[in-house]
């Protein structure tokens, strides 16, 4: 299995003529893919509170994918599906600590960072620093701020065109497995 997964990511990132490889050889793909991938696996949260913040902010900038993404992944990782369906609604769920949802309207608080009046709203972010370290509060804003790099570029490679349960989009969704 790891020699055809090899061969095929070989195929994938081989340049098709030397005109299509911009200077220095990089491929756009691929390095979009390597950076999904490194956000996704270098972050030292909890698996459960790692899936709460990046959910909450695809659900926050309305990613398609990117939800539908998230929620498989959440059933793959057997966690209790009550949960995921009480995200939006986590200030007022019992199902949520106060840890998780000092993280969740800290997550709430980067997403609409630059809607904001004077940036960050203090009171988030002294709620978050009593539940969490400055690496884990970094890290939750790596999170977020990723889900809304990727929400652009993944729409615009056509990910949000069809429907719901449809197939959607280009190959560009089998970069994250």
């Amino acid at each position: 299995m790891g020699t055809l997964v090899t061969r095929l990511w070989r195929a994938l990132v081989a340049p098709r003529n030397s005109a299509a490889v911009p200077p220095g050889g990089v491929r756009v793909l691929p390095a979009y893919a390597a950076l999904a991938r490194y956000h996704s696996t270098s972050i030292a949260l909890e698996l459960r509170l790692h899936m709460l913040v990046t959910q909450l902010a695809a659900e926050r900038s309305r990613c398609r994918w990117c939800i539908e993404r998230g929620r498989h992944l959440w059933r793959e990782a057997q966690l209790p599906v009550d949960a995921l369906r009480a995200l939006l609604r986590y200030e007022s769920s019992a199902l949520f600590s106060n840890r998780e949802r000092a993280a969740l309207q800290f997550t709430d608080a980067v997403t609409h960072y630059s809607e904001a009046n004077g940036g960050m709203p203090l009171e988030a972010l002294m709620r978050v620093r009593q539940y969490l370290s400055e690496p884990e509060i970094a890290a939750v804003t790596a999170l977020v701020a990723a889900q809304h790099f990727f929400n652009p570029i993944t729409g615009a490679l056509g990910t949000d065109v069809a429907p719901w349960g449809a197939p959607v989009g280009s190959s560009i969704r089998n970069f994250w497995l």
